[in-house]
């Protein structure tokens, strides 16, 4: 009973919606159908989320940045509606999405409402609860990735920024102690999907 995953009626969500170049090419298409329709050039940014629903063809449920004339970003969430074989896409509906919607589908934990530019990076204080926790998880994963008996605990976040990308991302640089070793200073980045799964992507250390 393969029906995992499904929701709004028959759509699908589209994890890996950034590397997809069919939902891409439809997000694309969109914002260049979008444009015609209001008589100004609009630029994509970035795609936030992707949900697919295959009928006759496969509709595309997307929610997008859009840089518009002004330069201002905008979020759309847009219907295309690509048919069987090499016939011509359709744009089907668009609309501006309230705030919450935006957050509640681009992350799944949308307690806190910072301000943040989606698809951009935000200073956030570095005493901040969900990057302490995100730190601490890179200082675990930096331990069992050494081969040392003494683990790394995170003395201090010296900066720290993050951005809504599929769930957020955590850029940080952060001061470890390691037993009686000299503290290190190390660059990470740390993302957190919308499942509340953290993932070390990036590690390397700070120029000292």
């Amino acid at each position: 009973m393969g029906g995992s995953g499904q929701l709004l009626g028959g759509y699908k969500k589209h994890d890996d919606h950034s590397n997809d170049a069919r939902v891409q090419e439809a997000a694309k298409f969109a914002v260049e159908k979008l444009g015609e329709q209001r008589g100004e050039k609009l630029d994509l940014i970035k795609v936030l989320s992707a949900h697919t629903q295959v009928v006759a063809g496969t509709n595309y449920k997307l929610l997008l940045d859009v840089a518009n004339s002004s330069n201002k970003l905008e979020h759309i969430e847009a219907t295309v509606y690509e048919p069987l074989g090499n016939q011509e896409k359709q744009l089907t509906s668009t609309r501006t999405p309230t705030p919450d919607q935006v957050e509640q589908q681009t992350e799944a934990t949308s307690e806190r409402k910072n301000g943040g530019l989606l698809g951009g990076y935000k200073e956030v204080s570095t005493d901040d609860d969900e990057v302490l926790e995100a730190a601490n998880f890179a200082a675990e994963q930096l331990s069992q990735r050494s081969n040392s008996l003494y683990p790394f605990k995170v003395k201090e976040v010296l900066q720290a920024k993050t951005k809504v990308a599929n769930g957020r991302v955590f850029d940080m640089a952060i001061k470890l102690s390691q037993g009686d070793l000299p503290d290190q200073i190390m660059k990470v980045e740390v993302s957190r999907d919308l499942k509340n799964t953290f993932l070390l992507t990036n590690s390397s250390p700070a120029t000292s």
